[in-house]
């Protein structure tokens, strides 16, 4: 059984939703975060960074000013780097179970951001990420990662892939005794 675990889909397939269900009854042994849109009056505007450790931060959002840009979205750097990335480090080294939603094209714009990321995909921690659906050289590379299975997710495969999940989480969880998070 691989030690990576990465779901991919075309946008709206569910990726986030069954990530966060699939993880629930595992929390406390998880590190890493989620990524939410922020919608207003039934509109997206933007994304949300969450981690398991209760921190958040604005990622994107149509208008902000910054020197990251992706289409209309002004990308917020702090967050990237000072949640997301340093919430991976963080949960290379505590968390049992390491969780990116999402491997995108605003989360890859940042070095930083990415040297964290390989750091967890080439640890000996398993990772649970949701991946960008279409090609770009560097999301890429990490689809053909050694130890590191691909899933596909459609509405029409979303029981069967959730039961892979799943599957995959206890093996890799339920043998573990220790409990939630720990230093290495």
């Amino acid at each position: 059984m691989p030690k990576n675990l990465v779901i991919t889909g075309k946008p709206s397939s569910g990726k986030t939703t069954l990530v966060r269900e699939a993880t629930l009854p595992y929390a406390a042994a998880c590190g890493g975060f989620f990524t939410e849109e922020i919608r207003e009056n039934g509109k997206r505007e933007g994304f949300l960074l969450k981690t398991f450790e209760g921190k958040s931060g604005v990622l994107a959002r149509k208008g902000m000013k910054s020197s990251l840009k992706l289409d209309k979205y002004g990308i917020d750097t702090g967050v990237l780097e000072g949640i997301g990335a340093q919430t991976l480090r963080e949960a290379v080294r505590i968390s049992k179970l390491i969780v990116v939603d999402e491997i995108g094209t605003m989360e890859i714009m940042s070095d930083k951001f990415r040297a964290a990321l390989m750091d967890c995909l080439n640890s000996p921690k398993p990772v649970l990420a949701t991946i960008r659906f279409k090609a770009q050289p560097f999301t890429d590379e990490i689809k053909k990662l050694a130890d590191t299975e691909m899933v596909f997710l459609s509405r029409e495969n979303y029981a069967q892939v959730k039961e892979k999940i799943r599957n995959w989480l206890k093996t890799r969880l339920d043998a573990d005794t220790g409990g939630g998070r720990q230093e290495y």
